[in-house]
């Protein structure tokens, strides 16, 4: 078989952290933009909600340097680095509510020793224009969250790993607030996932339901 990256088009991939492979034994990580089966889902998910001329109004806010938005497609964007010098607690985020119109944020919430708080604060963040790209693992492959309280090393210094129960979660941690899951698989290696989009208008709510196959309403 013969993989070519959707994100830019090289056809070299090595394992992922750790020596990790795909479920159907491929390589996952791209060599050339270091994309890996969730950034490529993310960069998809991106592309198809994409209002170009909307976006261009937008100030964004992303959690980690990965491939999944074009800084170039909003007004601005800023960047926090998990560990870095410019790295925003996503547990308590020092911004005014309604600071960002759009936020994206993959694999970082299981890092945090409050998850839920971390949640609540990036919501708590957005205004009432645009969305929250959310990702976390491994909601596809377990049924219920297991959280050992600290960060494992052996995990990525994880401090849990996201079962679909995390789902029922949202209702109490941000009432009111539109969450859509959407069920789909790297356009690449074809590895499964599942990944969300959070919202406060209907206009982005809807278009989720629209544009992504695999999109289910949550709340």
């Amino acid at each position: 078989m013969i993989m070519k990256c959707s994100i830019c088009g090289n056809a070299g991939f090595v394992p992922g952290p750790n020596g990790r492979m795909t479920a159907d034994g491929l390589p996952p990580r791209c060599t050339n933009c270091g994309s890996l089966e969730r950034h490529r889902i993310g960069r998809c998910i991106m592309e198809r909600l994409s209002v170009p001329e909307i976006f261009r109004r937008y100030l964004a806010l992303q959690f980690s340097d990965d491939c999944i938005a074009v800084p170039t497609w909003f007004r601005a964007r800023e960047l926090s680095i998990f560990g870095g010098r410019n790295s925003i607690d996503i547990q308590a985020i020092p911004r005014r509510p309604g600071s960002y119109n759009i936020i994206v944020c993959c694999h970082v919430i299981e890092h945090v020793p409050d998850h839920r708080r971390a949640v609540w604060s990036l919501a708590n963040v957005l205004n009432g224009e645009g969305f929250i790209y959310l990702a976390y693992p491994d909601p596809m492959g377990w049924a219920l969250t297991r959280d050992w309280g600290y960060p494992d090393p052996r995990q990525h210094g994880h401090y849990r790993v996201f079962g679909r129960d995390f789902e029922n979660q949202f209702r109490s941690i941000i009432p009111g607030v539109g969450v859509v899951a959407v069920a789909c698989r790297d356009p690449t290696t074809g590895a499964a996932d599942l990944h969300y989009i959070i919202t406060k208008t209907p206009f982005w709510r809807a278009r989720a339901m629209a544009v992504l196959p695999g999109a289910r309403l949550v709340q």
